[in-house]
């Protein structure tokens, strides 16, 4: 009996990490198969181009390319007329997507006019103000089996009106096989990219938040300049493609000659971890800070709004883009009390087996005859 085809929508080495335990899952699948298509982020140079590790995985796989020309609604046009086409030379039996960036949208937006299930993981959380929140809940309502990753994500999936039988909660992938990561020390880190060993540490992580009404360059300056006034190493990654990216890396750059300013376009996970496993904070305004930071219990900080309302364990501090809030924060972070907090801080996102749970969670309900035949549940509420 043939394998069903399950096609993986990829748009960044940050999403890849995470559905690489799927993919290791699928694999070992009697009945299920990946498939792989990268585009998005992966294809553009001055981010990395990061569909190189995805190649070394994936030697063939397929490709929708987007131009670094391109402004975010340009690309979705490209991303979705290439899942398009894949779809229809290729069959997939399914799409799996994950989150909130508008390649998912994409892949979401073909499954559906197609009739072919939208399988998504990561729905029914909540952000900022971004586009990424309204991405998030249009995937949800395009899709036929959600993964989400605590019990408080399922009920918002179910107040969008998803049919409860269709709804899971497995937890973050993020945390899937980290047993067998290799992760470096302080003095491995240093061999392969220099800082010192004996100081301390800051992850640094800003991407731009377009529907803010702080500026671009105010989202950045602002921290930039205060880390550039503390004695502590600062490996500093460049955002994603949002819109503003660009003036946040022509921000970080001027940093770039700095003795103690380590800036990467991207990192693969196992260094990106390996670098937060060994710091004494992260700062900044990623998913990263939410997720990542609570397993290896390190101080997060949260500069302003892009993550607001995320469900968070309690090594994480919020506040806003100016100088005094950001020192005040990282004062706190670095306090023997808050790291005494972190210790204890429990993630809300488990701690393994996510993967492993959705594979076989696909297994089940690939062949269900009414996978595209959702019904809107009504919830009984006072409007």
């Amino acid at each position: 009996m043939a394998k069903k085809k399950v096609l993986i929508i990829t748009g960044s080495r940050a999403d890849y990490g995470l559905l690489k335990p799927v993919i290791f899952y699928l694999r070992k699948s009697r009945k299920l198969e990946p498939k792989i298509l990268a585009t998005g982020m992966h294809a553009l140079n001055k981010l990395g181009n990061t569909l190189k590790e995805v190649k070394k995985d994936f030697p063939n796989v397929a490709v929708v390319g987007i131009s670094e020309k391109d402004d975010m609604l340009r690309g979705l046009s490209k991303e979705i007329e290439g899942i398009r086409k894949y779809c229809l030379k290729n069959s997939p039996d399914g799409i799996f997507v994950l989150g909130d960036r508008d390649e998912m949208l994409a892949g979401a937006i073909v499954g559906a006019h197609l009739n072919i299930p939208v399988f998504h993981l990561r729905g029914g959380e909540l952000t900022g103000y971004v586009v990424d929140e309204h991405i998030r809940h249009a995937i949800t309502k395009f899709s036929s089996l959600h993964f989400v990753t605590t019990k408080n994500h399922r009920k918002r999936v179910l107040q969008l009106g998803e049919e409860p039988n269709r709804v899971f909660v497995t937890g973050a992938t993020e945390f899937d096989r980290l047993w067998d990561m290799k992760f470096l020390s302080r003095r491995g880190l240093k061999d392969k990219f220099g800082p010192d060993p004996e100081k301390r540490w800051f992850v640094v992580l800003q991407h731009p938040t377009p529907l803010d009404i702080v500026s671009f360059k105010d989202q950045i300056k602002p921290l930039l300049r205060v880390v550039s006034g503390i004695e502590a190493e600062k490996i500093v990654i460049y955002p994603n493609s949002d819109t503003g990216g660009q003036i946040l890396i022509n921000e970080i750059n001027k940093y770039r000659k700095r003795g103690d300013f380590y800036v990467f376009a991207n990192l693969s996970r196992e260094d990106y971890l390996s670098f937060l496993k060994q710091s004494d904070l992260l700062i900044g305004n990623s998913s990263s800070g939410i997720v990542d930071s609570g397993y290896f219990k390190i101080p997060s900080i949260q500069v302003g709004t892009r993550e607001k309302g995320r469900e968070r364990g309690k090594n994480v501090i919020e506040c806003g883009y100016d100088e005094k809030s950001i020192k005040r924060a990282i004062a706190k972070a670095l306090s023997p009390i808050f790291k005494a907090v972190c210790r204890k801080s429990v993630s809300p996102y488990g701690s393994g087996g996510a993967a492993k749970k959705i594979v076989r969670i696909l297994e089940k309900h690939i062949d269900r005859k009414d996978l595209l035949l959702k019904s809107f549940v009504t919830l009984d509420i006072m409007v």
